[in-house]
């Protein structure tokens, strides 16, 4: 069986979409060697991704990339003679033929739950490609029931027609030991608590960066893409002058992204939504303990072991309830990690051939 797959995100994007892409096709590759996999990218670069056995499409013409990827892929899927067009990524091309079927990974909808944090012309296109994709293709995978309730109420899809498979997670983050020598490396002062995640106004950093301000023993570390909004952040942290409290190293790659959670007192995670929420997986893998806003999507990921905030104040207490070991803390890790079982790659390609198979 021949599978076309969106690899944009693999080669391009070092976080979330990346992250999953990149996971799902290694997945692929190990659980099921015997399919022909094709990846379809605007950017070919290896030193973020470099996949092999594959075949690899990409644009003639530099110039077109964007062309390419919406109108010419469709072409090159007949060509190929493929048998499924996977979008890995919220969107699938244009003018697919009926004889070559097509799945779509719809990742969040918050574009359209949360205009306010989008410009005028990026909500416009990404909600006309999730829309268009939601429509045109055979299967729609929800990456949380959450997501799956989204494409119901604000694209009016038939439920039949959505399947939710939650994300997997690296086993890097199950097997990785402590090791203080990356935080060395990073200029990274011990104990601390975690953020990880974009660095953008929906993540909502600000509020934790309130919660600690006046905890004198807690140091907050933040890792992931920044945006405009860090700006702000900067800002509020100088007129505050807590510089000493926070810092935002720039992780080079996911095996030293596993000792830093390994090493923390906590990962905290206070945003207003999320399609999914990879890091709560992450950490609970890690085993440290994970307090999250108290949003219907995180209680579906977290589950019950996780702490739950509304505010600030609440936010702080959780803070110093996770700072100090205890009997309590301990068993609640334990749980968690056990909870997290469910969230790996291995059961997240299962789903995912099965689909296949269903469609060929």
């Amino acid at each position: 069986m021949k599978i076309g797959l969106d690899a944009k995100r693999a080669f391009t994007n070092q976080s979330g979409l990346g992250n999953y892409s990149r996971e799902l096709i290694h997945s692929i590759q190990e659980n099921h060697p015997e399919l022909n996999l094709h990846l379809f990218t605007t950017k070919h670069s290896t030193q973020i991704f470099n996949p092999k056995n594959v075949n690899i499409h990409t644009p003639r013409l530099k110039l077109f990339k964007d062309y390419w990827r919406q109108y010419q892929i469709a072409n090159v899927l007949i060509k190929e003679k493929i048998n499924i067009y996977h979008g890995l990524s919220n969107e699938i091309p244009k003018n697919i033929k009926k004889n070559i079927k097509s799945i779509v990974t719809i990742h969040d909808l918050i574009h359209v739950k949360y205009p306010k944090f989008y410009n005028l012309i990026d909500r416009n296109i990404y909600y006309q490609k999730s829309k268009y994709a939601c429509e045109k293709s055979d299967k729609i995978i929800a990456i949380s029931e959450q997501t799956k309730e989204d494409i119901i109420q604000y694209f009016k899809i038939d439920e039949k027609k959505i399947s939710v498979i939650y994300q997997g997670c690296d086993n890097l983050f199950l097997n990785s030991k402590k090791n203080s020598s990356v935080l060395r490396k990073y200029g990274i002062k011990n104990p601390f608590i975690l953020y990880v995640g974009t660095i953008e106004e929906r993540k909502n950093l600000q509020l934790l960066i309130e919660s600690i301000k006046d905890l004198k023993e807690v140091y907050l570390v933040c890792i992931g893409r920044k945006t405009n909004y860090y700006n702000k952040i900067i800002k509020y942290i100088k007129k505050e002058n807590i510089e000493h409290k926070i810092l935002f190293p720039q992780v080079s790659n996911m095996l030293d992204l596993s000792y830093i959670y390994k090493e923390s007192k906590g990962l905290v995670n206070p945003s207003v939504d999320e399609g999914f929420g990879k890091p709560i997986i992450e950490a609970m893998y890690s085993k440290i303990p994970v307090i999250l806003s108290n949003t219907k999507i995180f209680k579906e990921v977290g589950g019950p072991y996780c702490y739950y905030f509304d505010n600030n104040k609440q936010l702080t207490e959780l803070i110093k309830k996770i700072w100090k070991p205890s009997e309590e803390l301990n068993k609640n890790i334990d749980k968690s990690r056990k909870y997290a079982e469910k969230f790996c790659n291995k059961n997240q390609c299962k789903k995912i051939f099965k689909i296949y198979n269903e469609l060929a």
